[in-house]
C-alpha cells in the first residue's frame, strides 16, 4: 500500500472512530441525522438534520466535546512520547524505562501524605509535585553510577 493510501485509510479510520464515539451513549442517535447535523455547520452548506433540539444539544454540548478532548489528549500523548524518544535518542525510551513514572508516583505520594493544605492556593500541589518527582527521577536515572548528571 502506498503512503497516500495509508494516510487515506488512517483518516477514514479516525473519522469512523469519531463518528462511532459520537453515536454511543445512553440516548441513541442515528448516524444519518448526525452526519447531516455536522455537515449543516459547514460554510455554504444548508441541510436539515431532523435531530430534535434535545438530541442536538446532546450532540454539540456533550458528545462532540468529549470526542474532541479525547483526540487532543491522544495527540498530546503521542507528541510527548515522540519528544521523549527524540530527547534521549532512543526509540525504545518510555517513562517506565527512565524513571519518570516512578518519580512522578513518588512525588505525588509525598504531596498527598505530607503536603500542606492547598485549598486556598491558586494551583494544585499534586501535579507540580508529580512533575518535579518525574524530573528528579529522570535526572537520577540518566546520571547513573559513575556518570555526571546532564
Amino acid at each position: 500500500m502506498t503512503r497516500g493510501g495509508l494516510l487515506a485509510a488512517g483518516c477514514a479510520g479516525l473519522a469512523g472512530a469519531a463518528l462511532a464515539a459520537v453515536l454511543v451513549g445512553p440516548v441513541p442517535l442515528s448516524p444519518g441525522p448526525v452526519v447531516l447535523e455536522l455537515a449543516g455547520r459547514l460554510p455554504l452548506v444548508h441541510t436539515h438534520s431532523g435531530l430534535s433540539r434535545q438530541e442536538a444539544v446532546i450532540l454539540w454540548q456533550l458528545r462532540l466535546p468529549r470526542v474532541v478532548l479525547g483526540g487532543l489528549v491522544g495527540a498530546m500523548l503521542a507528541l510527548a512520547g515522540a519528544a521523549y524518544q527524540g530527547v534521549f535518542r532512543n526509540p525504545l525510551a518510555d517513562p517506565y524505562l527512565l524513571g519518570a513514572a516512578a518519580g512522578a508516583g513518588l512525588g505525588a505520594t509525598l504531596a498527598i501524605a505530607y503536603g500542606p493544605d492547598t485549598t486556598a492556593w491558586p494551583v494544585d500541589l499534586l501535579p507540580l509535585a508529580a512533575f518535579a518527582g518525574a524530573v528528579i527521577g529522570v535526572v537520577a536515572a540518566r546520571a547513573g553510577p559513575g556518570r555526571p548528571p546532564p
